[in-house]
């Protein structure tokens, strides 16, 4: 870890004093002016060598102890304090520019000579999003205030809290069409999990879709015939314009959005579905449908990153995944729009062969008394297309889970084997 380590006066008067002595001893012989100028200068120098020492042996090292957090767990740090200098550090100020909401660890310690100090420093992680922990400072000195010994560790670890998976979900997941494990009434052009009959060789089949026990019963070679699936891709859209979003802080309609979207991930990757996600702000996110715990580590990371900051409409958005989804796949969109502007494109995207799911925020309940969200849900029923409205609140709230907030730790078995356990708050 870099380390910059600086050894300053604190104040130039302690200076003027022994230059005011030295002359007074030059001036005006005396004993009691020699007694002064050999006493403060030997506190003076005794002060500067105690402070050398810790400038070059004292050192600070922190590790956080969880690199993946979300919103509702424990951030955890451990700091180690290590004085290698021969004289003890009374005081050892921690000063910290970490930006993290809710977290300080700034403190003041002290450590003897040769001796080493260990503490943590924890908080509850109240916001997602893209934060650092560092660059910090340790502040210490000799013990008569003469000198001050600044350590600077200027790099700083970037920490991503991402939003938390709750198991309350007030909507189903939205049925697509693809590859997969549940059949449909469609042949495939591409391999899957489904054979539901065999036909005759063509030159342009692979060999590995022959069907080998049909093609010796029936002495000429068949191939398997595959299914499509009704549970196929999944397109996340959320709707990241600002000026129609709803209140603040987690009760707001963009937290509330992105808590869900986050649920329907965790539940999609469970069910081996492909998921995606278009976000359309003024960083877009767009990642296509995937599978897998990788897939699951992307989505998180861009909507902890997501911001309802977006200019575009959801017209625009809807069109613009109109050209990027495939045929058969499904979008859930989610919006707390209350006008009808966006149906047309719906209607179209619904006509290109995307199976179209709609998750109304409830307006109303945010306290917009003046909204139509009941009458834009039985509106969107009408066209044919699938629609929730969610109140405020029926998702859940990150903060409330308590379980989410103990520690996790590591126990060895007599079997040697090692375990992850978790101790509940004190």
């Amino acid at each position: 870890m870099e380390r910059l380590a600086l050894l300053r006066l604190r104040s130039w008067l302690s200076l003027l004093w022994l230059g005011l002595l030295l002359l007074a001893a030059l001036l005006l012989p005396g004993r009691i002016w020699t007694t002064l100028l050999v006493g403060l200068g030997g506190l003076f120098v005794v002060a500067f060598l105690w402070s050398w020492q810790l400038a070059g042996g004292l050192h600070g090292r922190r590790q956080l102890r969880f690199g993946w957090v979300a919103v509702g767990d424990r951030l955890s740090e451990s700091f180690t304090l290590i004085n290698d200098s021969v004289l003890p550090a009374f005081w050892v100020e921690v000063e910290d520019r970490s930006n993290v909401p809710g977290y300080s660890p700034a403190v003041v310690r002290s450590v003897g000579g040769r001796g080493t100090l260990q503490w943590r420093q924890d908080a509850i992680c109240q916001q997602r999003g893209r934060f650092h922990l560092g660059p910090w400072t340790l502040h210490s000195g000799d013990p008569f205030g003469i000198f001050t010994v600044t350590i600077n560790y200027p790099i700083s670890d970037e920490i991503i809290i991402h939003p938390p998976i709750l198991t309350q979900l007030p909507i189903p997941l939205p049925a697509g069409q693809a590859s997969g494990r549940v059949r449909a009434r469609q042949r495939s052009w591409q391999a899957t999990v489904n054979a539901s009959t065999v036909r005759d060789y063509q030159p342009q089949d692979p060999y590995r879709w022959i069907h080998w026990p049909t093609s010796a019963r029936r002495d000429d070679l068949y191939v398997r015939e595959f299914d499509l699936d009704a549970a196929g891709d999944i397109w996340l859209l959320l709707d990241m314009q600002a000026s129609v979003q709803l209140g603040s802080g987690p009760q707001s309609s963009e937290e509330q959005m992105i808590l869900l979207a986050a649920a329907l991930t965790a539940r999609a990757l469970h069910e081996n579905r492909a998921i995606g996600l278009a976000a359309y702000s003024q960083n877009p996110q767009l990642i296509p449908p995937g599978i897998g715990g990788g897939q699951q580590w992307r989505l998180l990371r861009a909507l902890a990153l997501a911001n309802a900051d977006g200019e575009n409409s959801l017209a625009d958005s809807l069109d613009d995944l109109r050209r990027v989804a495939q045929r058969g796949s499904a979008a859930a969109i989610l919006t707390p729009r209350a006008d009808g502007d966006w149906l047309p494109a719906l209607l179209q995207l619904a006509h290109a062969g995307i199976r179209c799911h709609v998750t109304l925020l409830d307006r109303e309940s945010y306290g917009d008394r003046a909204s139509g969200s009941k009458g834009l849900c039985d509106a969107v029923q009408q066209l044919g297309v699938p629609c929730h409205l969610v109140r405020q609140g029926d998702i859940g709230q990150p903060l409330e889970e308590g379980p989410r907030r103990g520690f996790w730790q590591f126990r060895t078995l007599a079997t040697g084997k090692v375990v992850v356990v978790q101790r509940p708050d004190e």
